[in-house]
């Protein structure tokens, strides 16, 4: 894991305030939006979905044991299929966030407009631009001082939620006989198999904020997975204890008539049900508060995705642009953050009429980001796992197949995710799936998709520069399966850098080996113009001096040192990865940006003063 400053570690009561803020904003919505599918049978439904979210965490505590780095999706795809079905997915987890921030800001404000009656649509399109903004300013500062406020929300929230429960449970006594039963034991909506996946589908709109603690793994405090266990075993519990008993309340209650009436704001019916216009204004706050709060898990999630994509070169490494050595108190991604408030401002403007087609496509969007995290848990149980991987989190229930070995908790998860989510994409009206492709595509074309592919053919398509020296100088087809040294040169000290790491490999090296010269151009040179130098300098001053058994390679790339050192990885197998002289954007030391760098890569890099002093290749 990349180093850690402990005074910015979110302990495992914060992370789950972040990810309970949009999970728990389900119970404004969820019960209203079943009701219509499977009638009286909602909570059930509500009950299941909670109970599948026991399978759902021992799933992300699997995948984040063997990949504990942000990204999610993303992290788990790019690590297990590669980088363009990773793409994707990341892809996928930005246009569920944007929604998350537009339809949470949205929601918040009409919910808040109940008590104003005479605001007018503009008023509530202005009123949703506040935790836009205003979530985007915090998390400049770090994303530790907004998510304090938000779980002091997310608090209040389950314990008002929890007050209600036992209220609503004692006016049931209390009015026993008043109450008719006959509805939950003869239901009037008949359950087809097709009904049932709907409903199950549609229930599964309570868990969207799930994925959110995968995004910022690298953020919380150690051990990483017992913050994990912990944040999500306390969420689930929360939920479970109070969205099902919510659910059977409304629906038990509250009259046919009154159910129809307040069928998108259950809970506020409920609330004027129990203690009259008092509970239901502290209601509509509570709803106001937590819905805004889920804006900023929306902030929290797409940050750490960006800055990890970022780092691999996925998107421009200009977003990791920050200001914290400069001004300590600002340590956030500013050119994250605030393009991120600008993108959610305009969605929320643009779709104040159309917020139920935006819910759609956000549900829909992130049951397929889990589904992608359920495959890439799969896939990485069959690769190789890391000597530090924590077993006790990895499935221990095994179905083997053709000498692969799939866990069944992931495996019954994603069957179950890639259902319900295929369950919603035949279901939705055409404007949904319009919507959802246009936000997908737009997303894509912004992350410049086509420029990984150029990347690559550019790498095919320039002639590298290979010598063999010692008993390969006269040999035409060098081989390619020594061991690999990469030294990242930089642009300066060339011909230093390359004689100093060369004479130690040397020195404790004594099998044959290919020594690599890469260069990234990083867009700051012509095209070309560091690759014909160190070419002169290779073939011309240091080729020269030695008669060893090496292949001298230089190769130089298109992009970020992060971009070509990720596309090497295709071609290498990296034995050291020696970083020359490369300097940080951050403000870090280059010892710690190359740590961070060797990590986030998952690569053997190391800066060459460290090099210089290993008194043993390893």
């Amino acid at each position: 894991m990349p180093n850690k400053n402990s005074q910015d570690e979110l302990n495992w009561v914060i992370a789950a305030g972040i990810v309970g803020a949009d999970i728990g904003t389900s119970i404004f919505y969820g019960t209203g939006i079943l009701f219509p599918i499977v009638g009286y049978y909602a909570p059930l439904f509500v009950l299941t979905c909670c109970l599948m979210m026991w399978l759902f965490k021992k799933t992300y505590e699997e995948g984040l044991a063997m990949s504990p780095y942000n990204g999610g999706a993303y992290s788990m795809i790019l690590r297990s299929v590669g980088r363009r079905g990773a793409v994707f997915a990341g892809a996928l987890t930005f246009v569920s966030y944007l929604a998350t921030a537009a339809v949470s800001a949205l929601a918040g404000s009409f919910y808040l407009s109940s008590l104003f009656p005479d605001l007018s649509s503009a008023h509530i399109v202005l009123l949703s631009f506040i935790p836009i903004v205003g979530f985007g300013l915090l998390n400049t500062k770090g994303i530790k001082e907004p998510a304090k406020l938000v779980t002091l929300i997310a608090g209040l929230h389950f314990l008002l939620l929890i007050v209600i429960a036992i209220w609503g449970g004692g006016f049931l006594i209390s009015n026993w006989d008043t109450i008719s039963f006959q509805r939950f034991t003869q239901p009037t909506i008949s359950l087809s198999f097709s009904t049932l996946m709907y409903g199950f589908a549609s229930a599964f709109l309570g868990i969207t904020g799930f994925e959110s603690a995968a995004q910022i793994v690298e953020e919380l405090e150690t051990p990483t997975l017992t913050t994990v266990h912990k944040l999500y075993k306390t969420v689930i519990v929360l939920v479970s204890l109070t969205a099902p008993a919510i659910s059977f309340l409304c629906l038990i209650l509250l009259s046919p008539l009154e159910i129809q009436n307040n069928l998108n704001y259950l809970l506020s019916g409920l609330a004027m049900k129990l203690g009259g216009k008092f509970l239901l204004t502290i209601i509509v706050v509570d709803a106001t508060l937590t819905l805004y709060a889920a804006v900023n898990t929306a902030f929290v999630g797409f940050i750490g995705l960006a800055k990890t994509m970022a780092k691999q070169g996925n998107l421009p490494e200009r977003l990791l642009w920050r200001v914290a050595h400069i001004y300590p108190s600002i340590k956030g991604y500013p050119l994250i953050a605030m393009p991120f408030a600008g993108i959610a401002l305009t969605m929320s403007a643009l779709v104040a009429g159309e917020v139920g087609l935006l819910a759609k496509v956000y549900e829909i969007a992130f049951l397929g980001v889990m589904v992608s995290f359920c495959i890439g848990v799969i896939l990485l149980r069959n690769q190789p796992l890391k000597k530090d991987t924590p077993k006790k989190y990895l499935s221990s229930l095994l179905f083997v197949f053709k000498d692969k070995k799939i866990p069944v908790v992931p495996l019954f998860s994603g069957v179950v995710l890639a259902a319900a989510s295929t369950t919603l994409l035949v279901h939705s009206h055409a404007s949904v799936l319009l919507m959802l492709v246009f936000l997908l595509a737009l997303t894509l074309l912004l992350m410049a998709y086509y420029r990984w592919g150029l990347l690559e053919s550019r790498l095919e398509g320039r002639n590298d520069l290979r010598l063999g020296l010692g008993k390969f100088k006269n040999t035409s087809d060098l081989p390619s399966n020594l061991p690999h040294y990469i030294l990242c040169t930089g642009n300066i000290r060339g011909q230093w850098l390359i004689n100093r790491a060369l004479r130690h490999i040397l020195k404790y090296e004594k099998n044959d080996f290919e020594f690599v010269i890469f260069h990234a151009e990083e867009g700051k040179d012509k095209e070309g113009f560091f690759f014909e130098q160190i070419q002169r300098i290779v073939s011309q001053q240091v080729a020269p001096l030695y008669n060893q058994n090496i292949i001298l390679t230089v190769k130089v790339l298109p992009g970020t040192l992060s971009e070509g050192l990720h596309t090497l990885q295709k071609q290498y197998e990296f034995k050291k990865v020696i970083i020359g002289m490369w300097n940080s954007s951050d403000g870090k030391s280059v010892r710690d940006w190359v740590s961070d760098l060797a990590e986030d890569l998952e690569i053997p890099a190391i800066c060459m003063d460290d090099f210089l002093k290993e008194k043993q290749i390893t």
